[in-house]
């Protein structure tokens, strides 16, 4: 009697059956939702400085500065901070285009402003002066102090739009933290690192 059907059969059904590396699912194909390898990859080599919001939860804003002078916009994300090179360059004397080292404190100033009014946005009117540009607004009657805060670094002129200059003036001096001086008819409100004081100008 012939074998030949029985071996064929045989093959057949060995040729129908999975390899044992084929039998194994790969991850991606077990969960159609897991990440490709790639994704892997990237994910791995991704810095992870702040943590990923939850699904349907509103991200935290970002806050936008504006340097009123030089017309650039500085972004400042939630958590995190500007490198001190960048934060010196946005803040320098428009006058002489020369950035200082700026005292750090005066971002959180910032931030703590548009935290508190619930802004996105803080307009910077004035923070470096170079000593050259004092002098030259001195002689030319304006009203800045000799030894001004602003020429240290020290010091930051802002006001946050749509909101009264009166009410972030009030802000400005419940903190505590250096010398307020409100410029009501100029629209901005000055706060600087020096000894606590207040006072007011045009």
């Amino acid at each position: 009697m012939s074998h030949a059907p029985a071996a064929l059969a045989a093959i057949a059904l060995a040729a129908a059956a999975p390899s044992p590396a084929a039998a194994a699912p790969s991850p991606a194909a077990a969960d159609p939702a897991a990440p490709s390898k790639k994704d892997r990859e990237r994910a791995a080599k991704a810095p992870h400085t702040l943590a990923l919001p939850r699904p349907g939860a509103r991200p935290a804003k970002l806050v936008n500065l504006f340097n009123a002078w030089t017309h650039e916009w500085l972004a400042v994300l939630p958590g995190e901070r500007p490198p001190h090179a960048t934060l010196d360059r946005f803040l320098r004397d428009h006058y002489t285009n020369q950035p200082t080292a700026m005292e750090p404190k005066l971002l959180d100033i910032l931030l703590a402003a548009a935290d508190n009014f619930r802004s996105d946005t803080v307009m910077v009117v004035s923070a470096f002066r170079h000593p050259k540009y004092n002098l030259l607004l001195r002689k030319k009657g304006h009203q800045v102090a000799r030894d001004s805060n602003h020429t240290k670094g020290n010091a930051v002129d802002f006001y946050i739009p749509k909101i009264d200059t009166l009410r972030l003036h009030a802000w400005a001096k419940a903190r505590k933290l250096g010398g307020v001086g409100l410029y009501l008819a100029s629209g901005f409100v000055h706060m600087d690192t020096g000894p606590i004081r207040f006072w007011s100008g045009e």
